[in-house]
């Protein structure tokens, strides 16, 4: 796994502690939203769905393009 996989991990565990927790900084659940909005907007990039890519071929056994 690499140290990027790790650190996402971890700051997702350190996120679920702080939900979870009684201590917050702000009354209510406004923290925790904002928290989560913060970790969404960070992983952003690895949260989109992905284009498709129509561009794929498929071979037969022959070799010829289906």
């Amino acid at each position: 796994m690499s140290d990027n996989k790790i650190m996402k991990w971890l700051v997702l565990a350190i996120l679920a502690v702080y939900v979870v927790s009684p201590a917050d900084l702000l009354p209510g659940p406004v923290d925790d939203v904002i928290a989560i909005l913060l970790y969404l907007a960070a992983n952003k990039r690895d949260l989109r769905i992905g284009k498709k890519n129509d561009d794929i071929e498929v071979i037969d056994v022959d070799g010829k393009e289906i």
